[in-house]
Order: C-alpha cells, then sequence, then structure tokens
C-alpha cells in the first residue's frame, strides 16, 4: 500500500489524498479517517502524536 498513512486516534490505514482532514503538529502532518478522529486528535494531540508511527 504505497502512499498511504495510518490514523493515529484509531489506527486505520488511509490514503491522504482521501483522508476526512489533516492537523500539523510539531512540523508533522497527520491524516484522518473521520472528522471525529481528527477532533480526538484537535483536543490532545500530545497523547495521540506521541504514539503515531512516522515515515
Amino acid at each position: 500500500m504505497a502512499g498511504t498513512v495510518t490514523d493515529p486516534v484509531c489506527g486505520m490505514t488511509i490514503d491522504p489524498a482521501e483522508s476526512e482532514g489533516s492537523v500539523e503538529h510539531e512540523g508533522q502532518t497527520y491524516y484522518f479517517c473521520s472528522a471525529g478522529c481528527m477532533g480526538a486528535f484537535s483536543n490532545d494531540p500530545g497523547r495521540y502524536a506521541a504514539t503515531a508511527p512516522r515515515p
């Protein structure tokens, strides 16, 4: 699955071009499968960024 990323909230593998949105945190862009996951990340980015896989 070249060109995919992992949603840091739910762990779902997604194509960034088809994501529901993205958030930049500390110079890294994170992509989300849903508005709910994006909202959870936005409310507490440190919680999810710490466990997110790095490209």
